[in-house]
């Protein structure tokens, strides 16, 4: 589960977040014209002070005979406040505590939000985990393909410490026209391959901060564990 929210997280980023500032990257060469593209994304996404999407995700082993596909919704405010229902569980952030809801055993977790630099909070904070486009990967501009009926621009990335990572390849295929994110493909060491994509996305939607807070004693909530 924690490799399946991460990605979304990450895919979200890549089309919305994007409040961390150049470190290591900016030391090591990049393909300059892959640059220009994940840049100009981030310059026109960096302006949203709110989103809402919809995504869905296939996962595909094929020596393992696996082949699913799951859906969810993402809401986020700013950097810190977002609300993700994704594979059965419900994960809020007010900016200071996060709520885990397993709905299917009734379960609440509550915890402190991470920092940054935490890796909890890359997986779990959609502002955070866009340090996986600014830090830690080398990418490379792959050419133009026909991509779910739209042309897009592709983008290879890779970890620059492999070894660190599950994955050795992320693939973004952005609109080329429309400078958006189209879909996402993550290739894991395992032979487990992730596709994500975007639905129905909108930004600046009117949330408000009532909207990223959960009620503990809300119908369902059988087992409160605050690790708070």
């Amino acid at each position: 589960m924690k490799k399946i929210t991460w990605m979304v997280m990450a895919m979200m980023v890549l089309t919305t977040a994007l409040f961390a500032q150049r470190s290591e990257e900016e030391l090591t060469p990049q393909d300059p014209k892959a640059q220009e593209i994940l840049d100009a994304l981030s310059d026109k996404a960096k302006e949203f002070k709110s989103f809402t999407a919809d995504f869905e995700y296939v996962m595909v082993n094929k020596e393992a005979g696996i082949n699913e596909k799951q859906s969810g919704k993402v809401q986020m405010k700013g950097q810190k406040k977002y609300k993700l229902d994704v594979a059965g569980r419900e994960i809020v952030s007010d900016g200071e505590s996060v709520w885990t809801f397993l709905k299917d055993v009734g379960e609440l977790q509550i915890s402190e939000m991470p920092e940054e630099d935490e890796d909890d909070g890359n997986i779990m904070n959609p502002a955070n985990a866009f340090h996986m486009y600014k830090q830690g990967f080398k990418y490379q501009y792959a050419g133009k393909e026909t991509v779910d009926g739209k042309e897009a621009d592709v983008v290879r990335m890779f970890p620059m410490d492999p070894g660190k990572k599950p994955f050795h390849t992320v693939i973004v295929n952005i609109d080329k026209t429309k400078l958006e994110l189209i879909s996402m493909e993550v290739k894991y060491k395992n032979g487990d391959i992730y596709t994500y994509r975007l639905k129905n996305f909108k930004a600046d939607v009117p949330l408000t901060d009532a909207d990223f807070e959960f009620d503990e004693e809300r119908e369902g909530v059988e087992d409160v564990i605050d690790l708070r």
